[in-house]
């Protein structure tokens, strides 16, 4: 049996990465699922390459943490559950792994094989956009996740715009409705919950 050659993150690369900025690197899936072992940078597998994401800011943790909180109490009693970005969404079993910064699961988590942090069944999944990320984010990683037959919503939250872009499926097969939020007194809605935009960006710490 041939050895798993070992992806290894140059200085340079480990540089750009500290920066807040994301490294792709080509491999194969044993290749990805040999590193996601031994990296401690949050990492994916799209096309035949490693997206490896670099250190968030504060005021996106602030959201991530915001958005959490307001969810998971309008979930609790119910048979939902809401998770951050450790837990794993697999897609077609070897042609995608990914993290959302948050991942609602609507009844029991469906694991991916043994594992118990990898998902097949996300229910919502909320994208808190970053400078070196939302290019992927709203481009090809939306794809992926519109073609996952268990996802009902996808939500971006723009902190450069404080915008927030609400993808819901529709009956029609491949069809869902866009609706950009963009006024501080609107409110949005998220699977039926509604909270104003400016509660969402209200009090952040300056950039």
């Amino acid at each position: 049996m041939q050895a798993i050659e070992k992806v290894r993150l140059s200085d340079e690369q480990m540089a750009i990465l500290a920066a807040g900025k994301s490294v792709a690197i080509p491999a194969s899936w044993e290749e990805f699922e040999d590193f996601l072992t031994e990296t401690d940078y949050r990492a994916e597998y799209h096309n035949g390459q490693i997206f490896v994401m670099g250190l968030v800011t504060i005021i996106h943790e602030i959201l991530v943490v915001r958005l959490g909180y307001l969810l998971s109490g309008y979930y609790l009693g119910k048979p939902f559950y809401a998770a951050g970005s450790n837990a794993g969404i697999r897609k077609d079993d070897r042609k995608g792994n990914y993290n959302g910064d948050l991942v609602v699961i609507k009844g029991n988590p469906i694991y991916q094989e043994q594992s118990r942090s990898i998902i097949t069944n996300p229910y919502l999944i909320i994208e808190v956009l970053s400078e070196s990320t939302s290019d992927y984010d709203l481009g090809d990683k939306r794809r992926k996740y519109e073609k996952m037959d268990t996802v009902q919503e996808i939500v971006f939250i723009d902190p450069f715009d404080h915008e927030v872009i609400v993808c819901r499926r529709t009956e029609r097969v491949n069809v869902w409705i866009e609706t950009v939020y963009a006024l501080a007194d609107e409110p949005i809605n998220i699977d039926g919950f509604q909270v104003q935009l400016k509660e969402i960006f209200a009090n952040l710490p300056e950039a």
